[in-house]
């Protein structure tokens, strides 16, 4: 697998009722592989937290991992945020530096009544943005003519959810989630000759998705004297979306920068339900003191070998488990004279075995899986004089390897979101 120069990906921007979130860009030339780039459905402080999710529930953020945790919040809860991504992908011969930024989420949740909460939002699920080349020499090429093959994607797919958690009895929360993924892919695959009077082809594929997905969780709380023990777990069912899948096939030659269009050789369009989104569950287990530290581990499985496009499986994708660890901590919340002992500090590790396991182009090599290893550290700075916080956080990993010919990928992504806390919707007792 070879880096080429890759093309910036515009942004996209999708509308919903007064909102807007953005598609976010890549250059990794994993994101070739299935619906891309899958993005972890998180917001900023499960990041900083390492990506835990299943056992958190606090009163005043919104958790989009586990709907349960729904159940513990009794104010409004706005959240908007930004990503920042700086990259630098190399294969011990050429590197690639790239930065990205792009909205990452938006979501709005509110209590109906004690106990008893719903919310919603919307945030990226996958996006493709690549470029690769593949060079063939006359030796080995088709009828001895030498040719280059060019592999490009992009595009994504994005996720707008519904929610809604409810503590049944005390202690144990339950919840559901409803998503709606969308979204569009396109991919090319170009067959570039040297010699000018041979017509160069290209394969234009288009794939298209728009249908629902359901997830479901539960927490329970028990106290421990002056601490709280959470169990928590979240199970999402495997899903045929409605799906569309489109393509054409041409020749043309090139002047120039300009391509001349000679012969259209296929045209097909298939409307079945084709895309498979597997079936993923988590567990979580976390300690806390109610307003002084937090402490969790969780593991995620995620069931991507069975993911098919068009009835197809996909022989790079296998399943992948996470291991995922964080912890907060604020030295005193009820200080008013120190502005640094109110701050919320907080620290996360994830391994992720990763959904990839592939070989270098035109190798023999055997396969090797693509894992992703991060850290991650945030604060919580709370705004004085509102019911405000700013979530300030980054994430250092790193995917992939350099050996076999492969791509490593190191990254630092910057996080910054705003969250507010108000009584909208409570009402009003008038005595």
């Amino acid at each position: 697998m070879q880096i080429s120069k890759y093309r910036s990906v515009q942004i996209l921007f999708i509308f919903l009722p007064a909102v807007l979130i953005a598609q976010q860009n890549t250059i990794s030339p994993y994101s070739s592989f299935g619906i891309g780039e899958v993005q972890p459905q998180e917001f900023s402080l499960n990041n900083a937290l390492g990506g835990v999710g299943a056992a958190l529930r606090t009163e005043g953020y919104l958790n989009p991992l586990n709907p349960a945790s729904l159940s513990a919040i009794n104010t409004t809860v706005f959240e908007a945020g930004i990503i920042g991504t700086a990259s630098y992908l190399t294969d011990n011969t050429l590197s690639q530096e790239s930065f990205t930024s792009t909205l990452s989420h938006l979501s709005l949740g509110f209590p109906i009544r004690d106990g008893i909460a719903i919310s919603g939002g919307l945030l990226p699920y996958s996006f493709k943005g690549f470029e690769l080349k593949q060079n063939t020499d006359s030796s080995n090429g088709l009828n001895n003519l030498s040719y280059d093959i060019n592999l490009s994607g992009s595009g994504g797919f994005n996720r707008a959810y519904v929610n809604a958690g409810a503590e049944l009895f005390k202690g144990f929360s339950l919840g559901a989630t409803a998503s709606m993924i969308f979204g569009k892919i396109q991919q090319n695959r170009d067959v570039v000759f040297s010699q000018s009077d041979i017509l160069n082809r290209r394969d234009e594929y288009t794939y298209i998705a728009r249908d629902y997905i359901y997830d479901f969780g539960f927490q329970y709380l028990t106290e421990m004297g002056t601490k709280n023990l959470i169990l928590g777990a979240t199970y999402c069912p495997e899903s045929n979306l409605n799906s569309r899948s489109s393509g054409t096939t041409f020749t043309y030659d090139l002047s120039g920068d300009f391509e001349y269009i000679r012969d259209t050789l296929e045209v097909f369009s298939n409307t079945t339900n084709g895309l498979v989104v597997p079936q993923s569950y988590s567990i979580g287990l976390a300690l806390e003191e109610q307003g002084r530290w937090f402490v969790s581990g969780e593991l995620d499985f995620k069931e991507w070998s069975q993911m098919t496009l068009f009835s197809e499986l996909d022989p790079n994708l296998k399943d992948a488990t996470q291991f995922k660890f964080g912890a907060w901590w604020v030295p005193n919340a009820k200080d008013v004279h120190n502005y640094f002992n109110i701050i919320q500090y907080r620290a996360g590790f994830n391994y992720n075995t990763g959904q990839l396991s592939v070989s270098a182009q035109g190798t023999n090599d055997p396969q090797t899986d693509i894992t992703d290893i991060s850290l991650s550290f945030g604060l919580g700075l709370p705004m004085r004089r509102s019911n405000t916080v700013a979530n300030l956080g980054v994430q250092v990993g790193k995917t992939g390897t350099t050996s076999g010919g492969l791509i490593e990928e190191s990254y630092i992504k910057l996080h910054l979101a705003f969250t507010f806390n108000d009584k909208w919707f409570k009402k009003r007792k008038i005595d």
